[in-house]
């Protein structure tokens, strides 16, 4: 429908133009006449009609006396109701043409009018030769709008063909998607239609139902490989205890230990969820979080605990250091490495907590012992699940807190980092560097 409105348009806008050219050129040829017999008089423009009228051309010409007698031209008479004035006048008029023996009538455009003391002179062009001009026109816009039409309805054939096979593409891969194969993805072209963004809010979608079921899943495998041990141990104990004869310290000791292993298995729990809750694709609500406030409020909350392990505690801060985030995760990240640093740094050690702004842009929270450490090549190892170095299996914990702090970072843009931390005799220490993204500035209203 657009291709023949376009046709139509540029026929008739054609059409007008071809219209309006050939009565520009028939003014110009009367103006140019004219032109002559001022110059020459009735004598010389009587000879341009003659030669003008001897050739063949799209013109015709007709001069006539002033009582309309024809002295020169193509014509035997004035045309019917023809009004000759003092200014030129344009006007169609019908004549006959002979065709051998016939007579046929034809249609032409004058322009004509009278001249200075008296001679007429006319100017004409015969609408065949506009008829035939629109006749190659039109057989011209005929082929290129057949072409174009013929080029659409291939183009929409192939577009149609080419949509239909995406979208069983995409139906395809929802049918593996929803048989259980949640590493499908919908292909992306390239071209960025319609397509190519419903592909990649698919993906997109894939990657957070991916990484929400596999969160789901690690973390029932997690409880149930963690909290096998202390459960057996607390059925052990209980065996042991209801094994011997009533006794009341015993009793006691063992309802204390029984409550020693609950304690760890609710700890071990806790810390799965909430990791498993860190690694979903749940959406969290961020907001401006000021690290020295977050410090402060850590350092002072395990000083005594620092005190009684015989360990220095301090902390250096520099102020107006602002992320984005959730300070409930940032303070729980801060103290799953203070508990760390504290639980392996040995007694007269130290840990420093500190925050800096980075030469990158981001902001880093610091926490370094002069514990043993641990050996560069183990460092990126240490920071997953339930992995714990040998020589520390012995002493409390499941091997969560630094995991628990990577998806931490993880979650706000940022990234943990080990590094070596404060050197203390022949231990090299550990640095925990926790770097997340500044917060831009706060928005000021006008005039502000």
């Amino acid at each position: 429908m657009l291709v023949l409105a376009l046709f139509f348009y540029v026929y008739y806008s054609t059409a007008i133009e071809v219209a309006r050219e050939a009565d520009q050129a028939v003014r110009r040829e009367y103006e140019l006449l004219a032109a002559s017999y001022e110059s020459g008089g009735l004598r010389e423009l009587n000879q341009q009609v003659i030669e003008r009228s001897a050739t063949d051309g799209p013109l015709q010409y007709m001069l006539a006396d002033q009582s309309g007698k024809i002295i020169a031209g193509d014509f035997e008479r004035l045309p019917d109701h023809a009004l000759v004035g003092d200014t030129p006048q344009m006007f169609d008029f019908p004549y006959a043409v002979r065709t051998g023996e016939r007579l046929q009538n034809e249609e032409a455009r004058a322009y004509m009018g009278r001249l200075l003391n008296g001679p007429i002179l006319m100017i004409s062009r015969d609408h065949r030769e506009t008829r035939a001009a629109a006749a190659r026109m039109t057989k011209a816009l005929s082929w290129a709008v057949g072409i174009a039409i013929a080029f659409s309805i291939i183009a929409g054939l192939i577009a149609a063909w080419f949509a239909s096979r995406r979208i069983e593409h995409f139906t395809e891969t929802m049918k593996q998607v929803m048989a259980g194969d949640l590493t499908r993805r919908v292909g992306v072209i390239g071209w960025n239609d319609e397509h190519d963004i419903l592909a990649k809010n698919l993906n997109e979608m894939l990657d957070r139902l991916e990484k929400l079921v596999h969160a789901q899943r690690d973390a029932g495998d997690a409880i149930a490989h963690d909290l096998r041990t202390p459960l057996a141990r607390l059925r052990q104990n209980l065996e042991e205890a209801l094994g011997e004869a009533p006794d009341e310290t015993a009793d006691r000791d063992a309802l204390r230990k029984a409550q020693e292993e609950t304690d760890r298995v609710l700890k071990t729990f806790n810390s799965v969820l909430q990791l498993a809750r860190l690694n979903s694709a749940e959406t969290w609500r961020f907001s401006r979080v000021e690290l020295h406030t977050i410090v402060a409020e850590m350092v002072e909350f395990y000083d005594p605990a620092a005190e009684a392990a015989s360990v220095t505690l301090s902390s250096q801060c520099s102020p107006y250091l602002v992320v984005m985030g959730d300070a409930r995760l940032v303070a729980q990240a801060l103290a799953n490495l203070l508990d760390n640093a504290l639980k392996y740094t040995p007694e007269g050690g130290r840990v420093m907590v500190s925050t800096a702004a980075r030469a990158d842009g981001r902001v880093e929270i610091r926490v370094a012992d002069s514990g043993p450490g641990v050996p560069p090549e183990k460092r990126e190892q240490v920071k997953e699940r339930f992995v714990r170095l040998e020589k520390h299996r012995s002493s409390p914990g499941v091997g969560l807190g630094l995991s628990l702090v990577a998806a931490v970072a993880e979650l706000h843009g940022g990234e943990l980092m080990l590094e070596d931390g404060l050197t203390q005799g022949t231990a090299r220490g550990l640095s925990a560097v926790l770097v997340l993204p500044a917060a831009p500035p706060p928005r000021r209203g006008p005039g502000l």
